[in-house]
């Protein structure tokens, strides 16, 4: 189809292929490679969060773009899916866009886990669609009704609620979220958390108490950082308090001290209950937090 506004977003066809790998990250950062699902080329939230590398990465676009031509889509996912030696199975549907936030607008994602039911899980194959989101009970409907696949992950990205109420004002409330979590969890699907991005000055102990009531099979946590190009986009102070690049292709980010201190009552308080890994982070981190660089057990590994 051509492209067709309707209300906020741009809908229109995809003229290239959907899976595309995905190298990770700045230099001397840990991290595992993996496949992004490019199914819209940015949120469907508004207004989004303040931090978001999407203002930067999608400078250019007056609106996010939802590619409309789902068969395509699948065929791609279905070839992707009959390939051996793979650098990553892991096809993740939320780098570019929350994975559900466009479902309302362009079903595809229930179509996707079905595919993955017949061709990934019914075969043995370990190739797993990540959806990772913000969105809450409303947003994962359609995932209720379903049967759980084994081949399918939900992450939900979770902050300290006074933080996501300051900064994260047109994703669903990290209560929504945990309850989302909660139900799928029960009906038996894989589930995933994110704490990220722990920002300075809000209180983290109340969102840890509840991610390890849930429990979920990995926790992610990460703190705020920006790339040079966002630095330049985002104009509303968030990133006031990050040190200055010191290296080519790098972040800026709190001083290490900071990011610790951050990190580490809530990698105290949750290793005990599943594999905690940090996002774009470097090792001298990983190291003073005792978990795992060679694992790499994060958000968006297999």
């Amino acid at each position: 189809m051509d492209k067709l506004k309707k209300g906020r977003w741009v809908l229109r066809d995809r003229k290239t292929n959907s899976v595309e790998l995905f190298r990770t990250t700045p230099p001397k950062t840990v991290c595992p490679n993996f496949y992004v699902l490019a199914h819209a080329n940015g949120c469907g939230f508004s207004p989004g969060c303040s931090y978001c590398f999407l203002k930067s990465s999608f400078w250019h676009l007056d609106a996010p773009h939802v590619f409309t031509n789902v068969d395509g889509m699948c065929d791609d996912v279905r070839a992707w899916i009959a390939e051996d030696k793979l650098e990553s199975y892991v096809l993740n549907s939320g780098n570019l866009s929350d994975s559900l936030s466009f479902e309302a607008v362009r079903p595809a994602m229930t179509r996707l886990i079905e595919l993955f039911r017949t061709e990934a899980e019914a075969k043995g194959r370990p190739h797993t669609l990540l959806l990772v989101t913000k969105g809450g009970v409303r947003h994962c409907n359609p995932l209720f009704g379903i049967t759980p696949n084994r081949n399918v992950i939900v992450s939900f990205s979770v902050n300290s609620p006074e933080a996501a109420a300051d900064y994260e004002r047109g994703c669903a409330h990290v209560e929504d979220r945990l309850e989302a979590a909660r139900r799928l969890k029960s009906q038996g699907w894989r589930i995933r958390i994110r704490i990220d991005p722990m920002i300075a000055g809000y209180d983290y102990t109340w969102i840890t108490e509840q991610v390890k009531a849930l429990p979920p099979e990995r926790i992610t946590l990460g703190s705020l950082r920006a790339e040079p190009n966002l630095l330049k986009a985002v104009g509303n102070g968030i990133f006031k308090d990050l040190t200055e690049l010191n290296e080519k292709g790098g972040m800026s980010r709190y001083p290490a001290e900071k990011r610790l201190a951050l990190y580490r009552p809530a990698a105290e308080a949750l290793r005990s209950i599943c594999p905690v890994a940090l996002c774009e982070e470097t090792p001298e981190i990983w190291e003073a937090l005792s978990l795992d660089t060679d694992a790499k057990p994060c958000n968006c590994g297999s």
